[in-house]
């Protein structure tokens, strides 16, 4: 009887676990659509989230679902779906190899950018964008060029909700300084070996009050 219990319930864990595996293999085709063959983007001004951090991708997802974050097509897709969905479709792309497509940045502005990047962006996104100090920070070497246009765009124009830290970051630079930061980061050639999706303090930040300090006592250039 306790072999018969044992098989029965064998069967039923691996039907479970069957079932999981086809309905995040339905989402996981609904994204694809539009971010590429595992998770590798081929259309411009959408983002390639293959290898992205896993914390950053279900903080994204939520904020899209909850309309915290502007886009009617991924609010569409996101407000059907339940937590354990959005978790599970963060883990699937981000243990997917780290991929970004080849793309032609603006190597004067590039140039300027890594200034901007020393000053500023290291203190977060590591490693000319392949690494970040929090786990849900975005990974940002290699990606769309447009995409991250059109996002700092939204940021500043206040369209688009980030954390007081980074409003205050981005006051100190002009709107040209930052987009030459993003050809920086664009313009970054990665292999997955050199990436890191695993930061270095998981989860919420909580040194804002350090990096406020840090800020308000760096002298004027």
């Amino acid at each position: 009887m306790l072999r018969l219990a044992a098989v029965l319930l064998l069967i039923a864990c691996t039907a479970s676990r069957a079932e999981d595996s086809a309905r995040r293999d339905g989402l996981v085709a609904v994204c694809v659509g539009c971010h590429g063959a595992a998770g590798i983007a081929s259309a411009e001004e959408i983002p390639s989230i293959a290898g992205q951090n896993e914390a950053y991708l279900y903080e994204s997802l939520k904020n899209f679902k909850e309309g915290n974050r502007p886009s009617p097509q991924m609010r569409g897709i996101a407000r059907e779906l339940g937590d354990d969905e959005l978790r599970q479709l963060a883990h699937y792309f981000a243990h997917q190899p780290y991929l970004r497509g080849v793309q032609q940045a603006d190597a004067a502005r590039a140039a300027r950018g890594k200034e901007v990047y020393v000053r500023l962006c290291q203190l977060c996104h590591l490693d000319d964008g392949k690494s970040t100090t929090y786990a849900d920070y975005p990974l940002l070497a290699g990606q769309s060029l447009p995409y991250m246009l059109k996002e700092i765009k939204l940021i500043l124009d206040k369209r688009r909700r980030v954390e007081i830290i980074k409003h205050e970051m981005l006051e100190l630079v002009s709107r040209p300084q930052i987009e030459d930061a993003i050809h920086f980061f664009a313009g970054q050639r990665v292999a997955p070996d050199q990436v890191s999706n695993t930061a270095t303090h998981p989860g919420k930040r909580t040194k804002h009050g350090r990096f406020r300090t840090e800020l308000q006592e760096k002298p004027a250039d």
